[in-house]
């Protein structure tokens, strides 16, 4: 593995760029951005193709070797990008699914529209900022989207809370590494100094082995 140059970061559904307040610091040396999916976007009309077309465009704005590291919904926008953008490791913080290990669920109909995310996921951490999401996007991810391979290689990053639906599974369909951290609930996955710490240790030991 080549030492990337950037590291582009993605956030879930209701978050922002925000949700990666501090990981810059683990990543010393390298150009770190967290992207914002919903700049430029009519929220009640983004689609996960549209998040996929903005990380692939924050992407080309960045320098390569590049890592994305990606958290939930982000994480399957990311997936969707990674045969155009190519990075040198792709990292989901516990993902939206791919059709390809949820299944496919035709009955569900994408509507425009948008909700609150404290509604249907449950309230935020304090201190986190909300914001409306896109149901036209939640859709397309519960009736499934097909990612069957990526070109890159890929770590899997999830605690007890998911550790088989958006862990082991997600890691098997692309025969990725693994991170486990039982006792983190899935917003640690960003807010959890562990987290990264982990990831930039475990980038360090793939350039070592290069």
């Amino acid at each position: 593995m080549h030492p990337p140059k950037a590291v582009l970061l993605v956030h879930g559904a209701g978050s922002g760029p925000w949700v990666f307040d501090g990981w810059a610091e683990h990543f010393p040396g390298t150009v770190v951005h967290a992207v914002d999916l919903q700049q430029g976007l009519r929220v009640e009309a983004a689609t996960m193709s549209l998040y996929a077309g903005t990380i692939v465009a924050e992407a080309g704005r960045l320098p390569f070797p590049l890592m994305i590291c990606a958290w939930s919904m982000g994480g399957l926008a990311a997936l969707m990008a990674a045969g155009t953008v190519r990075p040198e490791l792709l990292v989901l913080l516990e993902p939206s699914p791919p059709a390809e290990v949820q299944g496919t669920h035709v009955e569900v109909q994408p509507t425009p529209g948008s909700f609150d995310p404290e509604h249907v996921y449950g309230p935020f951490p304090p201190g986190v900022r909300v914001r409306p999401e896109s149901s036209l996007a939640r859709d397309e991810r519960r009736r499934g989207i097909s990612v069957p391979s990526v070109p890159c290689p890929v770590l899997v990053v999830s605690s007890a809370e998911f550790a088989e639906g958006r862990g082991h599974a997600v890691a098997r369909l692309y025969r990725g590494d693994e991170l486990s951290f039982p006792d983190v609930r899935h917003f640690g996955m960003d807010l959890d100094p562990r987290v990264p710490r982990a990831i930039a240790r475990y980038v360090a030991g793939r350039i070592r082995e290069a």
